[in-house]
């Protein structure tokens, strides 16, 4: 007999905060350019900037795919996009704490760490598409553990994401 799993796929790309740090590229590549005349060490300064942006920029640039089943949460990490794909699996028994906390201008931005026995953190973010869907699933899931104040806060519509 077959059984099918109940998972359920969830996209994460950071593309608003990609957005905003090609603009600050750009701002600081316009800077180096024209800066250039007037001052040397302040263009080199620029420069130097741009590439350290450019270089985060690109080595964050990974697309993540965060699924939920019934007996694990799975973290899909594509680096390189064809390269290397990595995955971490997180048995809902050993979900011990879900956090989530603002940040950002005017607490815009919240970040929901996931905590487990044996496993490194995993940070998701509110720009990822359908992130309330993503809270309600991870605490309906991860019920035996430890759920913060802010987090059920987001998902019975008492807080705004």
């Amino acid at each position: 007999m077959n059984q099918v799993e109940e998972a359920k796929r969830y996209k994460f790309f950071g593309t608003e905060l990609r957005i905003f740090f090609w603009l600050w590229a750009v701002l600081f590549f316009l800077a180096a350019v024209f800066g250039f005349k007037s001052s040397i060490w302040l263009s080199m300064f620029f420069l130097l900037l741009l590439i350290l942006l450019v270089l985060f920029i690109r080595w964050d640039s990974a697309y993540h795919l965060v699924i939920i089943t019934p007996e694990k949460l799975v973290l899909e990490r594509v680096v390189w996009k064809r390269l290397t794909t990595s995955f971490t699996y997180i048995p809902w028994g050993e979900v011990e704490k879900v956090t989530t906390t603002p940040g950002g201008p005017f607490n815009l931005l919240k970040v929901t760490q996931i905590e487990s026995r044996g496993h490194a953190p995993v940070k998701v973010y509110s720009f990822m598409e359908d992130y309330l869907h993503f809270l309600k699933d991870l605490t309906r899931q991860a019920n035996p553990s430890r759920v913060d104040k802010l987090t059920t806060d987001i998902t019975t519509g008492r807080a705004d994401v």
